[in-house]
């Protein structure tokens, strides 16, 4: 890969990774208090890991944006900064690229004044509603309009995405740790689960629903999914997609009834979302690949 799309699918990965931890955040702070678990120290961590990964995404944003000045201008990597402001006024794409960065910014602002109650969740949540769309305009989809069927799938597919992806991160990584699992007790840790378990199922449902849309929409044929480049990084991220939604199941059926009678129950679930997380890691890394790669149906 050459400089530009090498920037191209780091600043995506950045930007996927930030989205769905953010996502997911918003969600497991909404089902902790549904289930009645104590705020503190949980809250603190996930109001800074949430600035974190705003922080993250206003640099995947810039960085994207650099990205795609060089493709349209046809100059360097290091020229391409000159045509920057020319591109995000006079461009559709750099419009889109400015919205996303708003709504982040806007993100962080909250998370920084502390806004952890439901007031601050649905402003969280509607600037990454914003963030969903733009992002949905700003790949491929968005080629084909804003009341298209293709760019529609494409915006519930990333929203989805995050969603699933954004609760088996936050779970995993902070919500099932030894030290607030037991803080919230065992009751409120079942009721959280539950919660997650219902969402994720929900989310799954709509990327497989998109993502066979949109595949069918951009590869065309079978022939062209396994003889080019964009074909083969696709089977990868439904391969891993597969493998993370079988650990899924796993969880919901052997795990979940586990962690309902013991706290050992719970250090399983979590052991498995956390290997859930590195293999949708991957599944995010194959998608920020696939950015910078043309779609074969419009070859």
């Amino acid at each position: 890969m050459d400089p530009v799309s090498l920037l191209q699918a780091g600043s995506a990965l950045l930007l996927n990774a930030a989205f769905a931890w953010l996502a997911g955040s918003v969600l497991a702070r909404s089902w902790l208090r549904g289930g009645g678990a104590p705020a503190g120290p949980l809250q603190a961590a996930m109001a800074r890991l949430d600035l974190a990964a705003a922080g993250l995404a206003l640099l995947g944003c810039l960085a994207g944006l650099w990205a795609a000045t060089a493709v349209m201008s046809g100059l360097p990597l290091g020229q391409a900064h000159t045509m920057l402001w020319a591109m995000l006024s006079g461009t559709d794409h750099g419009r889109a690229g400015g919205a996303a960065v708003v709504a982040m910014l806007l993100v962080a602002v909250v998370r920084l004044l502390g806004g952890s109650g439901r007031a601050g969740d649905v402003l969280t949540m509607g600037a990454l509603m914003v963030f969903a769309m733009t992002r949905a305009f700003m790949g491929h989809a968005g080629e084909a309009g804003l009341l298209s069927a293709v760019y529609a799938a494409e915006a519930v597919h990333y929203a989805a995405v995050g969603v699933w992806a954004g609760a088996v991160f936050v779970s995993g990584r902070l919500v099932l740790s030894p030290t607030h699992a037991v803080a919230s007790g065992h009751a409120a840790v079942n009721r959280y689960l539950a919660r997650m378990s219902h969402c994720a199922m929900g989310a799954v449902a709509a990327i497989a629903g998109t993502g066979i849309f949109s595949a069918w929409h951009r590869v065309g044929s079978a022939e062209l999914l396994v003889r080019t480049d964009y074909g083969a990084i696709l089977l990868a991220k439904v391969g891993l997609v597969l493998l993370a939604i079988a650990l899924g199941g796993y969880n919901k059926f052997v795990g979940l009834p586990g962690a309902g009678r013991s706290m050992d129950g719970v250090r399983a679930v979590r052991l498995v979302l956390q290997i859930e997380t590195a293999i949708l890691l991957g599944a995010l890394l194959a998608a920020s690949m696939l950015v910078s790669q043309q779609p074969p149906a419009t070859m």
